[in-house]
């Protein structure tokens, strides 16, 4: 279980600018119901205003909800559910079994949310037994080209995944968070809420929250003001993440302090008045570094899970 967040609540602001899962035009669109030729498992459960496009393979147990497009091609193999108002590209394969030597043919599964956008050609895997059974993609989520979401993945709410991503095995995204075009995360790593991953960038470590890392492997460089900015948080909240970031990253370097981290988070604890977003920082810091090679999940693998 994910430990809780101060001000969690506080951070999930309404949908910023740049809102993703826009529809297609009514006209590109297929009409509500299922095309003559689309092949449908009979225990498929498909919403009368769904639409489900030419060509497409619905397997067994999946469930597709109220407004949801198919376009032509989309292949959902089985045991997954497709919430309200989503649309889904040609050629996406959501709900295949796991690319995962342990997996042996269990009744796993994939949830899908509301209001998600997945483009052509992006797979989605069911989850594993060992890894609790379930791949989960939340809400108004954007999921682009060539995008692969591995197995036991957890995607939160409004993340952008780009052109040609690779999440691994057991990854979280948190809320918000944007991974540019080519990128690759390890297994168990986490992408915190409202970061930003630099296009090609190499995750092998956790990313922590509100910042933005790129490279190979990826560093934190600055503090995401672009995302925070577009979802109306005050100047003074950036700024106090700016500072943190200095104290955390930039000011040991600059200073010569080669400190444990730890000392820099005890500080900024210690100042009144600190930002939750500030405190959460600091305490994700804290777990992934209690992980392995900076991996907080990584610690519930197997026995610790």
């Amino acid at each position: 279980m994910t430990p809780s967040r101060p001000g969690a609540a506080a951070l999930a602001e309404p949908f910023g600018a740049g809102a993703v899962a826009r529809r297609t035009a009514p006209d590109e669109a297929p009409q509500a119901g299922v095309h003559p030729s689309a092949v449908v498992d009979p225990s498929a459960e498909i919403d009368p205003t769904a639409a489900v496009g030419p060509f497409c393979v619905i397997g067994p147990g999946v469930r597709i909800g109220a407004g949801t497009i198919l376009h032509e091609h989309v292949c959902v193999r089985a045991f997954t559910t497709l919430g309200e108002n989503n649309e889904v590209f040609p050629f996406a394969v959501l709900g295949a079994a796991p690319q995962d030597l342990k997996h042996r043919g269990e009744e796993t599964c994939l949830a899908i949310g509301d209001g998600n956008t997945i483009r052509e050609h992006a797979t989605i895997h069911r989850g594993t037994a060992p890894g609790g059974g379930v791949t989960t993609v939340g809400n108004r989520c954007l999921i682009m080209v060539g995008a692969h979401i591995a197995h036991d993945c957890v995607l939160e709410d409004e993340v952008i995944l780009a052109n040609g991503v690779l999440l691994a095995g057991h990854c979280v995204v948190e809320f918000g968070a944007t991974v540019a075009g080519a990128a690759a995360a390890h297994h168990f790593t986490t992408i915190g809420r409202l970061s930003f991953v630099g296009g090609m960038a190499r995750i092998v470590k956790d990313v922590p929250p509100f910042l933005v890392v790129e490279g190979s492997p990826a560093e934190p460089r600055k503090v995401n003001t672009t995302a925070l900015q577009r979802r109306g948080w005050a100047e003074a909240e950036i700024e106090a993440l700016k500072r943190a970031h200095r104290a955390l990253f930039r000011g040991r370097e600059e200073t010569g302090d080669r400190g444990p981290m730890r000392h820099a988070i005890e500080r900024l604890r210690s100042e009144d008045g600190q930002p939750a977003a500030v405190l959460g920082l600091c305490e994700f810091l804290e777990r992934m570094m209690s992980g392995v090679h900076g991996r907080w999940r990584e610690t519930l693998r197997d026995g610790g899970r």
